[in-house]
């Protein structure tokens, strides 16, 4: 009888049902774990592409101001597929306020980034909304 046990326990061939549970399970884990790592590399990817086109936005408005002595708006950049991008205030010789607005049903939806740049060529950037 002993023999016919260990026979068919050798036939037998799979994963049982606790088996698979138990991989489930710590995938779980592992994915609750990572999950918010993830998402929070997102966010400063899409921060990232805001600055990255604010600097540039500010070096554009820094030209101007150096050649004509005064800030005045050039046109701003192309929306991309996250951000659309727009001057403020930027007339005279005060401050220029450059913004990201997230673009609605995106993952950076009523996010928003500005970049304040004033005559001595310092600058400032400030997120809300994340």
């Amino acid at each position: 009888m002993l023999g016919r046990i260990r026979r068919k326990l050798r036939e037998e061939r799979g994963f049982t049902l606790i088996e698979l549970i138990m991989v489930i399970v710590i995938l779980a884990i592992l994915l609750a774990l990572a999950l918010p790592s993830y998402l929070q590399t997102r966010k400063k990817a899409y921060i990232a592409e805001a600055n990255e086109t604010l600097q540039e936005m500010r070096t554009a408005a820094w030209l101007v101001y150096v050649e004509k002595g005064s800030f005045s708006a050039p046109a701003p950049p192309s929306p991309t597929k996250y951000w659309s991008y727009a001057y403020g205030d930027c007339a005279g010789t005060g401050p220029c306020t450059m913004t990201a607005t997230g673009k609605a049903n995106t993952p950076v939806d009523g996010a928003k980034v500005t970049l304040q740049l004033s005559s001595d060529g310092s600058a400032s950037v400030t997120s809300s909304g994340f």
